[in-house]
């Protein structure tokens, strides 16, 4: 008899103490109980977590000649080892002067990156020979349309790798005197929000040339220059850019010389990032 009494306790949870251990003790097994362990099939159907593949480094020799529609062949220093979108420097030549010798000097004044691309413009008849071609520009117009044609042509050759955005405009002497024009017409605002004018230019710019270039998103001119009347023309064109809200900076040596080289390219240099932190997209304003 105390043997049954006994099982049947066990099987009802006698007496009140025991029948609220034996509620938690249940209760505590529903909660505590562990999900299902994940198979090696569900496992298998996860997508893998993979990190985004890196910009292929830009290839190829460092300066090259592209074709341009209607032009002659422009040259292009690239920015070989350069990983990413790069930003495109315009360098335009002078009068009897050279696309080559506009990227080479440029490359060491700009750095490793950064695409330069140089116009070749038109050849002069008065070259030293058929070996020794020099170019010039027949018009500030004609400048213009050859950069247009220039830039389509880098995009076809690069692609993705050439970045969309600001340019630097550079230009020696001829190339400068142009280049204030192709700024003040503004045909394509907030492209050249830089300019860096060697031994040239200065004299073209006016209130009127200085305020369109400001509306037109410029907002820094680096002078660059070799001799005297260089720094006296600049110092004036600084006044008109000044009022308009345009920052500038002059450089340079004053018995260089008529030159973008040398001396000159070496000031040039060591004033580079004022010019390149105005075409940093979302950079202050000076």
């Amino acid at each position: 008899m105390v043997r049954a009494r006994a099982a049947l306790c066990l099987l009802t949870a006698c007496g009140s103490a025991g029948g609220e251990r034996g509620a938690v003790s249940a209760t505590s097994a529903v909660a505590t109980s562990a999900p299902p362990p994940v198979t090696a099939a569900a496992s298998a159907t996860a997508p893998p977590v993979t990190a985004p593949p890196e910009p292929p480094r830009i290839e190829g020799p460092a300066f090259v000649e592209i074709e341009v529609e209607g032009w002659g062949p422009a040259v292009v220093a690239v920015p070989v080892g350069a990983v990413g979108p790069q930003p495109v420097v315009l360098a335009t030549h002078g009068n009897y002067d050279h696309p080559d010798w506009q990227c080479s000097t440029w490359r060491g004044i700009v750095g490793a990156e950064r695409f330069i691309l140089c116009p070749r413009g038109i050849p002069r008849p008065d070259s030293p020979s058929p070996d020794d071609v020099r170019f010039t520009h027949a018009s500030n117009a004609a400048l213009e349309a050859e950069i247009e044609a220039g830039l389509e042509a880098l995009r076809r050759r690069f692609g993705a790798q050439v970045a969309e955005g600001p340019i630097v405009y550079t230009g020696f002497s001829l190339g400068a005197i142009m280049g204030v024009a192709i700024a003040a017409r503004a045909r394509h605002p907030g492209r050249y929000p830089a300019m860096v004018l060697v031994e040239g230019g200065h004299d073209r710019w006016t209130p009127g040339t200085a305020r369109a270039f400001a509306d037109a998103g410029g907002r820094r001119v680096l002078f660059g220059c070799g001799q005297p009347s260089c720094f006296l023309d600049a110092r004036r064109a600084s006044t008109h850019l000044e009022r308009a809200g345009v920052a500038t900076s002059i450089v340079g040596v004053k018995d260089a010389g008529h030159s973008y080289g040398g001396a000159v390219a070496r000031e040039l240099q060591a004033a580079w990032a004022f010019a390149v932190d105005a075409s940093t997209p979302g950079a202050p304003p000076p």
